[in-house]
């Protein structure tokens, strides 16, 4: 024995409402996916769940523990992969699709794990489960480990640039004047063009493609 003891933890007060730890990793997790970790402070939580802020740190600690905490959910969360689909294309595209769907899902929570650098964790179910895809399509060694990242990285840019073109301003007149010379060749490209994009159909046009041509080389 060294003299030492350790720390109790804080009691919550007598007559205080319950909380469980799952509802405050809960109510955590939606404070961060609304406003980022910048709108998470103790005190805050404390008022959501209308305890005081010793319940709080009496489940889960301090604020860093707290996050750690979420990192670990995320990490979970991103883990569980559902493949569909009946041919090869049609499982490795549901694979990427769900990919990005995490991470539109969570752009606070995602940002909060690049932060602690565990990107690769993050993406690993995704790396894993694409490799066994391939795999089964007839796909190995250096041609496999092209056709993952391939689709990986069609994942991460396709969300990197749809964020940044998301709730862009009205075209510039430069532009709208060179859609209307489009519209005299091809009227239905111009309206097309000018709409607002589609995104979940532009991604499966992208990695559909990219898959196909990948599997066909194969």
């Amino acid at each position: 024995m060294d003299g030492t003891r350790a720390t109790p933890k804080p009691t919550p007060a007598a007559g205080a409402p319950r909380v469980t730890r799952d509802a405050v990793l809960s109510t955590a997790m939606r404070l961060v996916m609304e406003s980022g970790t910048e709108g998470l402070s103790m005190r805050k939580l404390a008022a959501e769940l209308g305890v005081a802020v010793t319940s709080i740190y009496w489940h889960v600690g301090n604020r860093e523990a707290l996050l750690d905490e979420l990192v670990e959910r995320v990490l979970r969360d991103m883990g569980t992969i559902r493949v569909t689909g009946s041919t090869p294309v049609a499982r490795i595209v549901s694979i990427a699709q769900a990919s990005r769907r995490a991470i539109l899902d969570r752009p606070h929570l995602i940002s909060l794990v690049r932060e602690r650098g565990l990107d690769s964790l993050m993406m690993l179910p995704t790396r894993r489960a694409l490799v066994r895809e391939f795999a089964a399509a007839g796909l190995h060694g250096t041609r496999a480990a092209l056709a993952v990242q391939s689709v990986q990285y069609q994942v991460a840019g396709f969300v990197m640039l749809e964020r940044v073109l998301t709730g862009l301003p009205v075209e510039p007149p430069l532009v709208q004047a060179w859609l209307d010379e489009v519209a005299e060749g091809d009227p239905e490209l111009a309206r097309s063009m000018y709409d607002p994009a589609d995104t979940d159909t532009l991604f499966d046009v992208a990695v559909r493609s990219i898959v196909e041509s990948l599997l066909g080389e194969a």
